[in-house]
């Protein structure tokens, strides 16, 4: 099977052939209105993408980074070359946008965001290349800063709300897309000169909740009881899609002891009922602190506190990676991979070395990679269990909202 169909484009707002302009019409054609982007995908020759989170779950996610390199042989990608037909255009924060296409199915977006740095690579034999290094919406929020403001006491999609809408922040709400919360935040003064994405990663991370920027580069939070969609299952291994690479890990989320800490509170700590017992089948003992935390109450510290030490006290074997590429796989298998974004649920089916029994895991999406040259594009998925229901019937979060998980 041929690989997916690969379209780069640049924010370089130069009309198109077929785009509708205003007393214009083109005859036997589709009139659409410009999108400000230009296609360079028949100078693109590499495009590497990689966002999400790769590490433990109490982690922040941070920005997603693109590289797409582009033959510069006319100098048609130089900004100093004025016969460019993009002269004045190709400069750092244009927009760049990557699609996907399986056969017979429509366009995937894989990473939407703004090149902050070209670089520029010259060789004697006079092979000459431009270098496109993007961000998402993290990366330009990671480059804002605050006046001096007192955001109240709310939940975090009220919160983050109330970032977007600040004047030095400017960022379009029609490019949010936040769920509920699960916790009440505290009232708290946000000091001149702080770094805005900073801010928004510690209010996610009151509550272990999921903050990203999505392949259309639509802001997203998710709680930590549902920060995926089921609709864009897919399943590994045996009855699904099969993968080149498999990595797992054991014991990455293990501890004895949690912390919890909140600004203003008391440092609330909790630890497994038999030390000794622990440690006899652990090893020794291993702290996890989360601090600078908004929540509203040391109550709220405690419980969470309570919660990571149940998620984590005991090792577990998980599904951290798996690698496919797409060049062998049906239309289908291609669309649907084509479709994994941050937040999807998938299922992995993995029999080590064919020795049965058959592991199954169901893995919650929280990286996504992708690596494109001619001939090849492969796809790498950062994984980690998905959430179990967060409550037993008969207990209560106090000061959050119960509520059910997958």
């Amino acid at each position: 099977m041929p690989v997916p169909t690969v379209t780069v484009e640049a924010a370089f707002g130069i009309i198109n052939p077929g785009d509708f302009v205003v007393g214009t019409s083109l005859v036997g054609g589709a009139d659409v209105i410009t999108s400000g982007f230009n296609t360079i995908t028949s100078s693109a020759e590499l495009v590497t993408i990689r966002r999400g989170r790769w590490s433990q779950v109490t982690d922040v996610i941070d920005a997603g980074d693109m590289t797409v390199q582009v033959l510069n042989l006319d100098r048609k990608f130089d900004p100093t070359y004025s016969l460019s037909p993009y002269y004045g255009r190709v400069r750092p924060g244009v927009g760049i946008r990557v699609r996907a296409t399986a056969p017979t199915f429509s366009a995937k977006s894989l990473m939407t965001g703004q090149a902050d740095e070209l670089g520029f690579e010259y060789d004697v034999s006079g092979r000459s290349v431009t270098i496109f290094r993007g961000t998402d919406a993290l990366g330009q929020l990671g480059a804002a800063e605050f006046d001096a403001w007192t955001n109240s006491a709310v939940t975090v999609p009220t919160k983050l709300l109330a970032i977007c809408s600040r004047s030095e922040v400017a960022f379009p709400t029609t490019k949010t897309s936040f769920g509920a919360g699960v916790e009440a935040l505290q009232s708290d003064s946000v000091s001149w000169g702080s770094n805005v994405l900073n801010y928004m990663q510690q209010i996610a991370q009151s509550e272990i909740g999921y903050l990203w920027a999505d392949a259309d580069n639509m802001l997203t939070f998710r709680n930590r009881t549902v920060p995926g969609t089921v609709a864009s299952s897919a399943t590994f291994g045996t009855g699904g899609i099969v993968y080149q690479t498999i990595a797992a890990k054991y014991g990455e989320f293990l501890f004895s002891r949690v912390g919890v800490d909140r600004e203003g509170g008391t440092l609330q700590t909790v630890q497994v009922s038999n030390l000794t017992t622990w440690q006899a089948a652990n090893g020794s003992p291993r702290t996890l602190k989360l601090t600078n935390l908004l929540l509203a109450s040391d109550a709220q510290s405690l419980a969470l506190a309570n919660y990571l030490l149940t998620q984590y006290s005991s090792p577990t074997w998980q599904v951290s990676e798996v690698g496919v590429e797409l060049a062998p796989l049906s239309n289908a298998d291609m669309n649907t991979m084509l479709g994994l974004d941050i937040g999807s649920v998938v299922t992995v089916n993995f029999t080590p070395n064919d020795i049965a029994p058959q592991i199954s895991q169901k893995c919650l999406v929280q990286g996504v990679q992708h690596e494109i040259v001619p001939g090849s594009h492969r796809m790498t998925l950062s994984l980690i269990a998905a959430p179990a229901a967060l409550f037993v019937v008969g207990t209560s979060l106090v000061g959050g909202t119960d509520v059910v998980g997958f």
